[in-house]
């Protein structure tokens, strides 16, 4: 996580970067992120999607390297690999799940677009976001519809969730 606590930048390799809100998402509160670095020589891109899980509560040792498919094979975890076209440096990325339990996403305020579903809202849900393959850095996009500031934190694998490492938006 950069100094001013608003991005995260997967170090080495091409995973080990699981990400988590800090709190529960609303049905349809938009994750917004903006991709910050893509690197070549890779190939899949960001996962993003939503988990039951308090990330508060998950051993980062426990974490699998990949959410696709190694953490998705879990209860209480679902996510999808962004397509690679979208993982350019300055897209801004929107996501979501409705009250359906459907996933959506839109790219630099393009149409929404059905992402997956079979979500569980009974419960609450955090967002999830894999900076994976060549995808290799994003920041937190903490604006609501209404422009109200989000002041949301991701929790990443190789972070202490204790640790008061914030992003905010600007």
């Amino acid at each position: 996580m950069d100094l001013a606590q608003k991005t995260v930048k997967r170090q080495a390799s091409f995973c080990n970067a699981i990400t988590f809100s800090n709190r529960p998402i609303a049905l349809y509160e938009q994750v917004r992120l903006k991709i910050t670095k893509k690197q070549c020589c890779w190939s899949g891109a960001l996962r993003l999607g939503f988990t039951s899980k308090d990330p508060s509560r998950i051993n980062p040792d426990n974490l699998p390297k990949y959410a696709c498919p190694d953490l998705v094979s879990q209860s209480g975890f679902w996510a999808k690999a962004l397509p690679e076209e979208f993982a350019n440096e300055g897209n801004v990325i929107a996501f979501w799940v409705d009250k359906k339990g459907r996933v959506f996403y839109r790219i630099n305020e393009s149409s929404p677009m059905l992402f997956f579903s079979g979500v569980r809202i009974a419960e609450p849900l955090w967002a999830l976001i894999d900076v994976y393959g060549l995808t290799r850095g994003v920041q937190l996009l903490g604006k609501l519809a209404n422009n109200n500031p989000c002041k949301q934190t991701l929790q990443t694998k190789n972070l202490c969730s204790r640790c008061s490492q914030t992003l905010i938006s600007p």
